[in-house]
């Protein structure tokens, strides 16, 4: 059987595990960070392909594909995460990945090289993600 605590134990213990939690929470706030760079890269890629056109392609993938490596590598060294994180950005990606194929599909045939639309899309492309990154660091 164990001793029953004592209320300074008690207290203690209930300390060690708030300052856990603030540990913890700190280390986890790489994601709105992530989440950030992701934002802006699909917000500078849409740009990009909007007003360059297929022929930035060569230069623009490669670039974007860096990006992603570079962005998996870091966050798989990253040692926290808030509880629910996965099911929180999940919307913010769907969100960015949906609005970007209809700026692409909208836009490549209809408005090449036009930065009245191009620039507009590439902001709301971008603001899933951005958002996520805003409400996560709130988190």
């Amino acid at each position: 059987m164990t001793d029953p605590l004592s209320p300074s134990q008690a207290q203690a213990d209930l300390a060690r595990a708030d300052e856990s939690a603030r540990r913890i929470g700190t280390r986890a706030r790489w994601m709105s960070v992530y989440l950030a760079v992701f934002g802006v890269g699909f917000g500078a890629l849409t740009l990009v392909l909007g007003l360059a056109g297929s022929a930035s392609m060569t230069v623009v993938m490669p670039l974007w594909g860096v990006l992603i490596a570079v962005m998996v590598v870091w966050s798989r060294r990253q040692l926290a995460t808030r509880r629910g994180t996965g099911r929180r950005i999940a919307g913010y990606w769907i969100g960015t990945s949906v609005l970007y194929g209809v700026a692409l599909f909208a836009g490549l045939s209809r408005f090449q090289g036009r930065p009245a639309f191009w620039i507009p899309a590439a902001l709301v492309v971008a603001a899933p993600l951005l958002a996520g990154a805003f409400r996560e660091r709130r988190a």
